[in-house]
């Protein structure tokens, strides 16, 4: 128990030993956690630098691994306590030390980078690195299948295209170890080779360096006292260092070539177990045992495990190998080395990157290519040619790795993207792969402000791939967004274009808008835009057509369709311009929504007429009129069944009460028929045995004399005033005053109804009878008529008492244009603004 709680106090000194430490405080690392992986004796922790540190090479966020050597945990662990003196325990953290040192004093894009240099307490030492996350001694433990899973979700293969990139960045980590820092590693083995995030090599392993000119070399000698991971291991070692004691860079030549062999085997080699006499049986039989060695690299490496080492090959043979002509390792080389390149050679490489990139696995699309992409995107004048290589990286993700990976990096080049249109082009061509990649709201904050920006610039081509972008994403978006700031741009390009084909596709854009704007908004700012739409060239017209039929089907209800949508496609779908197809489609939507409205209405008819129940034709008519204006049946109900068709029908009280004796208290009067007092004697022109062309619609009916056909005048007879049961006040139409009634009321009305029979267009009967024969109306007796046998030209627009305002009438031999011209007049007249041209939110 007493040996459990010392082991206990032991371990929180450490802890607190390594907090109070700089890394402790600048890093959070949990050294508690189980390592990512082994170097030697180092354990290998994930860590993350603190937003609030301001030292080191690192911003705040990010990843780095944090070296650690235990030395109270590893000295006195088990039977190490017996197995090292103070004397080996010394030269265990000397070998440590030195091995952090070399590497912090080395520079080089293949050698691992140190980030924090080694920090030693009593009982740690520490020191921090970038990223690293495995060691090639743990990629390459399986022989069948190289798998080890990375961040705890993906899948790390070595497949021949990492193992050719990697084994060419070594290289080339020696060569500089030879040509520029004059060292030889002295224990190249795969413990020393570390992947970084990137799935880059990287060289480290530094404990065994010794100048590459050193007179008195170490020799090799292995004490089984110490640590293996601190003595060199002989399955890597040259023969001439080790049965000779030579050393030079040919050594590091050698155990190069066993790494080679090593991946593809599985293992060394040679396998020695530190005996120098197995050593030279195995290195004899060398280099037949390397039998996985794709072929076209058997040469070099053959080249590489010779055992003269005057004879053996160098390092810029094995990088001259066929195996390396692979076009894609090709293009890793050259985009590493692109900052070294001509601007002009930059653009024609990136500019053809993107049809090389299907061919590369999907984790060195992420890992490799995509941050060497985001460094050079710096540069705006490269930014339009490397944004078509990082959205095809990006749709290669899911939606997680695109978080993790993709995400950071790519909002400052969203930012740079605003001041560049061959730039944002790009983005808004794949705006739906970000939209299925990138998180809800950043979509909403980042991405959608680029589509903003874009319908309000001034190139057409950006706004061209903006409107073409916004259909897809339209739904995607919640209703605030949508309406307060998606829908105002699209109505300010709508309004504003000088593109035809920009203008059509607003209107495309607003079409798919419309299933996620509420009616309110769809009233109160679509409809207007479109009746305020100028344009009639045919592409626009047809657009629009698309829109009305959306709002009259699914929007509006049967009166704004009947009020505001048919009228306007009647007058559109006349226009010389449309083809025969574009005509025929119009009348098709006409006919679809004036079903809408005829389904409808009769279903409201059929709905009142079982409410008031079946009293007749006029009556039923005229009880809907008075339902509508004073109340319903509560109305009908009060009145006896001869005073309502009396007030219907013109005919007089059966009793001696005033027409509106029955009327409720508050209720107003009904409106009086002012051919009531024509008389019991009145008939309707069509209950006449004559046909309709003969019979003079104010002609006596009991043997009066009529007037001469040569003085009357020749019209064309206007329903349109009855077409209402409203209407109808004025009297039945064809009803004559009889001659025996000579009261100035009865004339001056026979004047009215004359004047407006005059002066009025074919139209259709109220009951559903189209009039459209020409009738003989005789002028007025002259007894009335004071000085002309014609009425006022006014007399029709001049009703007194009833608020009647007359409609724009075309009269008989008036053209269409003319009439058109009429209209127009009226409509300014009225005060409407048919010249304000197109809507537009932001004028």
């Amino acid at each position: 128990m007493e040996g459990y709680l010392s082991k206990l106090r032991g371990l929180a000194s450490s802890a607190v030993n390594a907090i109070q430490s700089k890394i402790g405080r600048d890093y959070a690392v949990d050294l508690s956690a189980r390592p990512v992986g082994h170097s030697g004796l180092w354990a290998l922790h994930r860590a993350t630098r603190r937003s609030s540190s301001s030292s080191g090479g690192t911003s705040g966020g990010t990843q780095v691994t944090v070296w650690v050597f235990e030395k109270q945990r590893y000295f006195e662990q088990g039977i190490n306590r017996q197995l090292f003196t103070e004397r080996e325990q010394s030269l265990v953290v000397e070998r440590l030390r030195a091995e952090a040192g070399q590497l912090t004093r080395l520079r080089h894009p293949s050698v691992l980078q140190v980030v924090e240099p080694l920090e030693e307490t009593r009982t740690w030492l520490m020191f921090v690195t970038e990223q690293v996350i495995a060691s090639l001694d743990d990629l390459i433990q399986k022989t069948d299948s190289v798998k080890r899973v990375i961040d705890g979700d993906e899948e790390f293969e070595l497949d021949d295209l990492e193992i050719q990139k990697g084994l060419l960045q070594v290289s080339k980590a020696l060569g500089f170890l030879h040509s520029d820092a004059h060292i030889v590693h002295g224990n190249l083995v795969p413990a020393s080779v570390l992947v970084n995030s990137k799935g880059d090599w990287k060289l480290g392993g530094f404990g065994f360096t010794q100048p590459a000119n050193a007179e008195n070399p170490r020799r090799f000698e292995h004490d089984y006292q110490m640590p293996e991971h601190t003595q060199q291991d002989l399955d890597y070692l040259a023969p001439e260092y080790v049965l000779h004691g030579t050393w030079s860079p040919a050594c590091d030549v050698f155990a190069f070539g066993c790494l080679v062999a090593a991946v593809y085997e599985g293992a060394a080699p040679m396998r020695c177990r530190n005996d120098v006499g197995a050593y030279r049986r195995e290195i004899a039989r060398l280099p037949d045992s390397a039998v996985n060695v794709p072929e076209d690299l058997m040469p070099a490496v053959t080249g590489l495990l010779r055992s003269d080492p005057h004879a053996r090959a160098t390092l810029r043979d094995f990088q001259d190998s066929k195996y390396f002509n692979d076009v894609r390792v090709a293009t890793l080389r050259y985009l590493e080395t692109l900052v070294e390149q001509a601007e002009d050679q930059k653009i024609q490489f990136l500019r053809s990157l993107v049809r090389i990139l299907p061919k590369f696995p999907d984790r060195i699309l992420r890992c490799k290519i995509q941050p060497l992409l985001y460094e050079h995107a710096t540069d705006t004048q490269l930014l339009p040619f490397i944004m078509p290589s990082v959205m095809f990286i990006i749709d290669r993700m899911t939606a997680d790795e695109f978080a993790r990976r993709a995400m950071a990096g790519l909002k400052p080049l969203l930012a740079a993207v605003h001041a560049s249109a061959p730039s944002l082009c790009v983005v808004l061509d794949h705006l739906a792969v970000l939209e299925a990649k990138a998180p809800a709201a950043v979509f909403r904050a980042d991405i959608m402000d680029l589509v903003y920006g874009a319908l309000m610039s001034t190139d057409a081509s950006v706004q061209d791939k903006a409107l073409h972008a916004v259909p897809s994403i339209s739904k995607k978006l919640d209703p605030h967004d949508l309406q307060e700031k998606l829908l105002p741009r699209v109505q300010h390009v709508y309004a504003r274009a000088s593109v035809l084909t920009h203008k059509v596709r607003a209107l495309i854009c607003l079409h798919g808008m419309l299933p996620s704007l509420d009616k309110e908004t769809i009233i109160s700012k679509v409809m207007p835009m479109l009746k305020r739409t100028k344009t009639r060239e045919p592409a626009v017209v047809m657009a629009m057509l698309a829109m009305y039929e959306e709002l009259g089907l699914r929007h509006l209800d049967k009166q704004a369709v009947a009020a505001e949508v048919l009228p306007v496609l009647w007058a559109q779908c006349v226009d010389g311009r449309l083809r025969a197809e574009q005509f025929a489609r119009f009348m098709q939507v006409i006919r679809k929504l004036g079903d809408r409205v005829e389904k409808e209405h009769l279903e409201y008819l059929d709905r009142r007429k079982r409410v008031l129940g079946d009293g007749g034709g006029a009556t039923a008519a005229a009880a809907a009129v008075v339902d509508d204006s004073v109340g319903g049946d509560d109305f009908a109900d009060d009145m006896d069944t001869g005073a309502f068709e009396a007030m219907v029908l013109g005919g007089s009280q059966t009793n001696g009460n005033s027409r509106n004796s029955s009327r409720r208290p508050g209720q107003q009067p009904a409106m009086q028929n002012p051919l009531a007092d024509l008389g019991n004697d009145a008939k309707w022109a069509w209950d006449a045995d004559e046909p309709l062309s003969t019979q003079s619609p104010l002609a006596p009916s009991n043997g009066s004399p009529s007037v001469p056909r040569s003085s009357a005048s020749t019209v064309t007879v206007d329903v349109d005033f009855i077409a209402s049961p409203a209407d109808d006040e004025f009297g039945a139409f064809g009803s004559y005053v009889s001659p025996t009634t000579a009261s100035a009321n009865a004339n001056a009305t026979q004047k009215n109804v004359a004047s407006r029979l005059r002066t009025t267009t074919p139209q259709r009967l109220g009951f559903g009878a189209a009039l459209n024969t020409s009738v003989l109306l005789p002028p007025p007796p002259q007894s009335v008529s004071s000085s002309s046998s014609k009425p006022p030209p006014q007399a029709a627009r001049n009703l007194p008492n009833y608020n009647i305002s007359p409609k724009p009438m075309t009269l008989i031999g008036q053209t269409a244009s003319a009439a058109s011209k009429f209209s127009t007049s009226q409509k300014h007249a009225g005060g409407k603004a048919s010249d304000l041209g197109d809507f537009d939110p932001f004028a």
